[in-house]
């Protein structure tokens, strides 16, 4: 893509060159606010800027090949060419920056004090964080933070992309960034499907009573027979997740008030018992609860794979709820308890309010576990009760691979984490207490 012969692959050259591209795009427009100019010629110049930065680092990596080919290593070689390359474009940022003049005013008296912004500010700010350099500085660091936000979100860029692919475009070789969108993954996810030959495609498609859907995968020669099984696992994972979650949530804030607040006989071994329950990975107790569930009936059951998570989630339940409560002063029960609360009063009015953080982030915690669990949901059940995770990788079997629709299911397996995640972010914020009683 590039022509360049660099011992880096070309993704790499260009996630970085669009990094230096950011850098400048975002730093320049700082430093020339604060010379007096517009926002606008900041934010125009910055570009040409950042655009020259990029341009510079590919330059830098090509002319310092031969310093990368003289180590043993090629990897370390490209490292060190790379932070030379960075190096270099930082230090002329830098001075290119004292080469920006001072914006000239017509007007005697509108020039502003020396040291501080030439623009008013018109936001909240400490004295310390109106200076340019400080500034500038910042937008690097936020540049580097869009950057990294950027790369590990490529996955799910990638993996949403290639839900609305066709198969040729899913397989192509190198792979396509521009497509023509297509519903024909999503399709293939939900339903069954069979496949024609041009005869029976074209006595197919002479029915007047084809929908949008039948005539997607009409385009691919197949004809569509029902519904998969792909929602009915969908709705297991919703429904045993949920449960379990709650439950796990519900009995390990009552487990970790309780070892909070109470003299209780035994208390570290009981803690200890509790965490020696995750000691030992999924896989190597499956057989012996795959033999205690046949004999109770739990096999393939809803309420077998609730009960299992639950109890494998409420050791981090208790652990991590327990860190949260004993952070809340007791004080505050004491208080509650002698305006005439009962205990259970105070736990629900005083008590829960405070560890919302903590439970909220155990919430979320828990239902990551059991929404991605496989292990079990793979061995313990067969039809009724399997949930998404084991149905996923099964659509692969061993004749054609449909890439769009596993990346379909994997995005809306996705889905409902992130609402979960999103719908208790506020909480995850907040603080456990506010420090309204000194202690000690």
């Amino acid at each position: 893509m590039f022509g360049l012969d660099i011992p880096l692959p070309e993704f790499w050259i260009a996630y970085f060159s669009l990094f230096w591209l950011l850098v400048g795009a975002t730093a320049t427009p700082v430093i020339f606010r604060h010379r007096g100019y517009s926002r606008l010629l900041g934010i125009l110049i910055g570009a040409v800027i950042g655009l020259v930065c990029a341009v510079l680092f590919v330059v830098l990596l090509a002319a310092l090949k031969p310093l990368a080919d003289l180590l043993d290593r090629p990897l370390l070689g490209t490292l060190l060419s790379m932070v030379i390359s960075a190096a270099v474009i930082l230090v002329l940022l830098v001075r290119a920056r004292r080469l920006v003049p001072e914006a000239r005013y017509d007007t005697a008296g509108t020039r502003p004090a020396t040291g501080g912004p030439h623009t008013p500010v018109t936001y909240s700010a400490r004295v310390d964080q109106v200076d340019p350099n400080r500034q500038a500085w910042q937008a690097i660091r936020a540049s580097v933070v869009v950057m990294l936000a950027a790369l590990t979100l490529t996955p799910v860029v990638w993996m949403s992309m290639t839900a609305f692919k066709s198969y040729p475009d899913a397989v192509a070789s190198p792979p396509k960034v521009a497509f023509d969108p297509t519903m024909e993954g999503i399709i293939t996810l939900l339903t069954r499907r069979r496949q024609m030959t041009d005869e029976q495609k074209a006595v197919y498609a002479q029915n007047e009573d084809l929908n949008w859907a039948d005539r997607v995968m009409l385009k691919s020669g197949q004809a569509i027979l029902g519904q998969s099984d792909y929602v009915k696992r969908l709705r297991n994972s919703l429904i045993i997740a949920s449960t379990s979650t709650v439950l796990s949530v519900t009995l390990g804030l009552l487990s970790a008030y309780a070892f909070s607040r109470f003299r209780i006989p035994g208390k570290g071994d009981l803690l200890f018992f509790i965490l020696s329950t995750r000691m030992l990975p999924p896989v190597v107790v499956t057989i012996p609860i795959f033999l205690m569930y046949r004999q109770l009936g739990l096999y393939d059951t809803h309420a077998g794979l609730i009960l299992l998570y639950t109890a494998f989630n409420l050791s981090f339940s208790v652990w991590l709820l327990k860190g949260f409560i004993d952070e809340i002063p007791k004080e505050y029960e004491e208080a509650a308890l002698v305006d005439g609360y009962t205990r259970l009063q105070a736990f629900i009015r005083i008590v829960m309010p405070e560890a919302m953080t903590g439970i909220a982030a155990t919430t979320v915690f828990c239902f990551i576990f059991a929404w991605n669990e496989y292990a079990f949901a793979l061995m313990l059940t067969a039809d009724k009760a399997r949930t998404a995770p084991p149905h996923i990788p099964s659509m692969i079997g061993t004749g054609l691979v449909e890439w769009a629709a596993i990346a379909a299911g994997s995005l809306f397996f996705l889905i409902p984490v992130v609402i979960v995640t999103f719908a208790l972010r506020k909480y995850l914020l907040r603080g456990v207490t506010f420090g309204a009683i000194r202690q000690g």
